[in-house]
């Protein structure tokens, strides 16, 4: 198959969509936050709708991961963009992964020394 310029599968199109999302949406997370999220501690509505474009930024970089890897390895879907957007969501998604589970292994980590010293 050649190398085009743009994909091809709807799966190559959704993960091209989807790491374009997560920029727009981190761009957009850290640009308006400090300017309209309310004090720390006291969460408004904005702030809830900044958590909720954060939060689907994140959905959309795992998406693009998984749907270009099953576009670019068993579809075939050769594209520059493609490949791109491929390039770009694997070090962002292990990052984030990264993140994600050390929040979870530190809160595992304290549960557990608590159950092991208070026998």
């Amino acid at each position: 198959m050649k190398l085009t310029l743009r994909p091809h599968t709807l799966l190559g199109k959704l993960s091209a969509w989807g790491i374009l999302y997560f920029i727009i949406s981190w761009v957009l997370v850290a640009l308006l936050q400090p300017r309209l999220g309310g004090p720390i501690g006291q969460p408004n509505s904005f702030d809830w709708l900044m958590i909720f474009f954060a939060l689907t930024g994140i959905l959309g970089v795992f998406l693009s991961l998984v749907g270009n890897l099953i576009a670019l390895v068993w579809l075939e879907d050769r594209s520059l963009l493609g490949f791109l957007a491929f390039v770009i969501s694997i070090p962002i998604a292990v990052l984030l992964a990264g993140f994600l589970l050390s929040h979870f292994m530190e809160k595992e980590k304290k549960i557990l020394s608590f159950i092991l010293t208070h026998k």
